[in-house]
């Protein structure tokens, strides 16, 4: 009896010591649930605070909204959009589409702008450095033609002192005829005399000899020597035509 008493007693000690570990292995595992379960619940409160202020936030959000859909309608309205055809059916958010659209036209307009004032600033350059070229030429166009003009006096001369010369010598190849008595000699005012003629228009000594060739081809050589050339800008003097009108001229 004693033996059997014994491993009770034993037996009933290995089952309280094992209850026992299960009991506090239960504990724990309660103690961890509960630990998570809380940390579960106060996120759910977490979320359902900020739920609520979400949910008052969109509140105040559809309100707002619902009060500037007033204000949109009234502004359309007073600003002639709704009977206007061309935004007719059309949303505030395609009109501020169109509205977008339209900004960027006007900054590739501006664009544009700024590069045709740079290609106007070089052609207004351009045009400044054409009118002075232009000046520039009507000032060398303009001594032309008073080196023309002056070669063209000194010509006339030369060919008159030539004429005169001749003149005067062919005058003095005719015999002598004395003159009546009481009568002055005769003496042509047109004929210049070496004394009114500077040194340097009076022709050579050798200019005047008399050669075969007739008168014309005496001025055609005077012609040769003293011929013009060529200038620019139009300016071309013919030696025939030039010598026939100084012949006509003395003739008159």
């Amino acid at each position: 009896m004693a033996t059997s008493s014994g491993k009770v007693e034993k037996v009933s000690k290995f089952e309280t010591l094992r209850l026992l570990e299960k009991c506090r292995k239960e504990r724990d595992d309660a103690l961890h649930r509960e630990s998570v379960l809380r940390e579960k619940l106060r996120q759910y409160e977490s979320r359902m605070r900020s739920t609520e202020t979400l949910k008052q936030k969109l509140k105040t959000l559809t309100t707002d909204n619902k009060e500037l859909r007033k204000q949109v309608k009234a502004l359309r309205t007073e600003i002639g959009l709704e009977c206007s055809p061309k935004f007719s059916g059309k949303t505030t958010r395609d009109i501020i589409s169109d509205l977008n659209e339209k900004e960027q036209e006007c900054s590739s307009l501006v664009e544009k702008t700024g590069k045709l004032s740079l290609t106007v600033d070089d052609l207004t350059s351009e045009l400044a450095n054409t009118v002075t070229s232009k000046t520039l030429l009507e000032d060398q166009v303009q001594s032309l033609q008073q080196n023309l003009k002056d070669m063209t006096n000194n010509q006339r001369r030369l060919l008159k002192l030539w004429e005169d010369k001749k003149a005067q010598r062919e005058q003095l190849a005719l015999p002598a005829i004395p003159p009546k008595p009481g009568q002055k000699p005769f003496v042509h005012k047109a004929i210049q005399t070496e004394m009114s003629i500077s040194s340097s228009q009076r022709l050579p000594v050798n200019a005047f000899e008399t050669n075969p060739f007739s008168r014309d081809n005496d001025k055609k050589s005077v012609l040769d020597k003293h011929s013009f050339p060529t200038y620019g800008n139009g300016y071309h003097h013919d030696k025939k035509a030039f010598m026939h009108d100084e012949t006509k001229g003395i003739q008159n």
